[in-house]
């Protein structure tokens, strides 16, 4: 995504730590991603959906739950989907060339947004695959704040008014992404824990924090973009720069370290 050289300097710090960032999410999300074909695929094309009970904090494969092992597979196979939609959605040139192939990637993306979170309550709700309280309360303010944006953002499409929907689209995409940011999360606070011999369990404060923040402070650090875009003032567009570059290193070792420790010792 190439930032033009004749914008002034703190426009194109500010554009090209959104790219940075950008690219480094997308990393880190496509690696999620080839876990969750690698994961489940095997047991999937054996027809033996044993091995997906490997993740013990999760309710996976329940002998006789036809509907509620349909329903976590589905869930999990179609977020890889969306996560993998949701990242082409922000490519300029994909807008700019191929307009149509965005539209339909785009209501595929929200499409299926909309079927996961859905199923994300069903297994949340009604399966019992829980956390704890806090976590509960977590998944489904954001999986509520999933289904207003993505509704909001196919509504102002439809009407052709792209500012909004850009802005709705973005929240969505990083809303979507909740669980990615999650995991990412997760690492990089017990990255600073572990040395003071602090561990994260499913019930405690640091858990606790790391699930509100996982869409709390995308949406947060969004709006701060939003702001910066807006803005005049060169200062605010050097520090929200300089804060998008920061993220985008930190979002690499998150995802570096939720693949080392997370990820591929369960493959």
């Amino acid at each position: 995504m190439p930032v033009p050289a004749s914008l002034p300097f703190p426009s194109r710090l500010l554009s090209r730590g959104a790219t940075a960032w950008f690219i480094a999410a997308t990393l880190g999300q496509w690696a999620f991603v080839a876990f969750i074909v690698l994961f489940f695929g095997g047991p999937v094309l054996d027809g033996d959906l044993a091995p997906l009970n490997a993740k013990p904090h999760v309710t996976g494969y329940v002998p006789g739950d036809v509907v509620g092992n349909l329903q976590f597979v589905g869930h999990a196979l179609l977020a890889g989907l969306v996560t993998f939609a949701g990242a082409w959605q922000l490519v300029p040139a994909l807008r700019r060339r191929w307009p149509t192939l965005h539209r339909w990637n785009g209501r595929v993306f929200l499409s299926v947004a909309l079927v996961v979170t859905l199923t994300g309550f069903y297994l949340v709700w009604v399966r019992g695959s829980q956390l704890g309280p806090a976590s509960n309360l977590s998944i489904s303010l954001n999986g509520l704040l999933i289904v207003v944006f993505a509704l909001l953002a196919w509504r102002s499409a439809r009407v052709r008014d792209f500012a909004a929907h850009r802005r709705h689209a973005l929240r969505a995409y990083l809303l979507v992404n909740g669980v990615w940011f999650l995991r990412i999360g997760i690492m990089l606070t017990g990255l600073v824990l572990a040395p003071l011999g602090i561990k994260i369990d499913y019930t405690g404060a640091p858990f606790i924090l790391v699930s509100f923040g996982s869409w709390v402070v995308p949406m947060a650090v969004l709006a701060l973009y939003f702001h910066a875009e807006r803005s005049h003032r060169a200062g605010i567009k050097i520090a929200m720069g300089a804060l998008l570059w920061l993220l985008a290193l930190l979002t690499l070792t998150g995802s570096a370290a939720a693949i080392a420790f997370m990820w591929w010792p369960v493959l």
